[in-house]
């Protein structure tokens, strides 16, 4: 009996090296070798429209946008020396009432600090501002650095010698460095709001307690950022995601439903479906890990801006002390149904409500949950508004 309970157990202790070693050989070192390198073209796809991509007429669109606000252009820099554009406006007429900017008191005018999504630039964010200056709060507009912008020219930015990924650049230790030379990061987000919060601060002296900064998608994560770091501050989150790895499952379902359930042989599509969430998770956690590198230790240490967290905005809002409010959207949408040939004078058409379409109402419901717990349901709906229309 011993000698057999000994060769079990050596047969046991050999079948799990055996599968330990097939692990190691199919699943972990390959995720290591993909995840060591940087991948440009993914990144790229996370953060566009790019630098380089100039919009039609950009400079006159951002005249029409300086008169009919009556901003002026601002040009902020970052803790690592990389120029930041961004649009001051403060409130005209019978809207210019409160204190002015330079008053450190509780008087101080109110600042919004705006910060755009993707596939969008300052010059999108008109409307926002129009909003807060008819409130009597001044406005300071940023467009990321990575997104095109009028009064650089991008073309040649990625020849010159103190770009990051340079090699100038690299011996100088940017915080910056890769292949791809003016391809906004996480880190980059969180440095440009950080300068711009820190602009209101000296420049306009605002202090913190009197400034909103309201994200929209993606400027939702700097949002957060700025928020965790600085204790008074207000945050309100415009249709932003719980988790870069929860929009992109949310992403991937459809996209798996689409291409791959469709396509699929019939007879394949139940254990297809069956698979389907546990496929759909793996696919965006390594997506997700390909786009997001794991951070230097220049970037790990670095002492201005929020730990790179790979845009986990529920994990920020867990630590935020101040106020957060939270938009969602929604669209009612025509709905065909059936028409009874007996009720000929039957509407063909219902309403049917859909929600945003990358990023549902429950990303909302997270956020404010980490932040204000779900013990009261009542401060959870009295700190979120639904607007109407689809992603941004």
């Amino acid at each position: 009996k011993s000698f057999c309970k000994t060769r079990g157990m050596a047969a046991l202790m050999w079948f799990a090296g055996v599968l330990l070693f097939g692990y190691s050989c199919c699943c972990y070192l390959p995720y290591r070798y993909l995840v060591g390198f940087e991948w440009p073209r993914l990144r790229q796809l996370l953060y566009f429209p790019l630098a380089g991509q100039l919009r039609w007429e950009h400079a006159t669109q951002r005249a029409l946008l300086l008169r009919r606000l009556g901003a002026e252009e601002v040009s902020l820099t970052t803790s690592d020396e990389r120029a930041v554009h961004a649009v001051w406006a403060e409130p005209q007429g019978q809207n210019a009432g409160g204190g002015g900017g330079g008053n450190n008191g509780e008087g101080a005018r109110p600042v919004v600090l705006l910060l755009h999504a993707n596939a969008m630039v300052l010059d999108d964010m008109t409307d926002w501002a129009q909003y807060y200056l008819s409130l009597g709060c001044a406005v300071l507009v940023l467009t990321f650095w990575g997104y095109p912008d009028p009064a650089e020219e991008h073309a040649a930015y990625s020849e010159r010698p103190d770009a990051p990924g340079s090699p100038d650049a690299r011996e100088a230790g940017a915080l910056l460095p890769g292949e791809a030379a003016y391809c906004p990061s996480e880190l980059s987000l969180y440095l440009d709001a950080e300068a711009a919060l820190s602009h209101i601060r000296t420049a306009r002296g605002a202090p913190v307690e009197r400034v909103l900064v309201h994200g929209l998608s993606i400027g939702g994560g700097a949002a957060c950022a700025l928020g965790v770091r600085h204790p008074g501050l207000r945050v309100t989150l415009d249709q932003t995601f719980a988790s870069m790895h929860a929009v992109s499952a949310h992403v991937g379902k459809g996209l798996y439903e689409q291409v791959v359930l469709s396509k699929a042989p019939r007879w394949s599509r139940s254990f297809l479906r069956a698979i389907a969430p546990c496929a759909v998770w793996l696919a965006a956690w390594l997506v997700v890990a390909l786009a997001f590198r794991p951070p230097s230790a220049a970037e790990r240490h670095a002492p201005h801006c929020a730990v790179l967290d790979r845009l986990d905005n529920v994990g920020k809002a867990g630590r935020m002390r101040g106020d957060l409010f939270v938009f969602f959207a929604e669209q009612s949408m025509p709905r065909r149904r059936a028409v009874s040939p007996s009720s000929p004078r039957a509407h063909p058409r219902s309403s049917e409500t859909r929600h945003d379409e990358m990023m549902p109402h429950h990303f909302a419901e997270r956020l404010l949950a980490a932040r204000y717990g779900r013990s009261q349901p009542e401060l959870l709906q009295a700190r979120s508004l639904c607007v109407p229309g689809g992603h941004c």
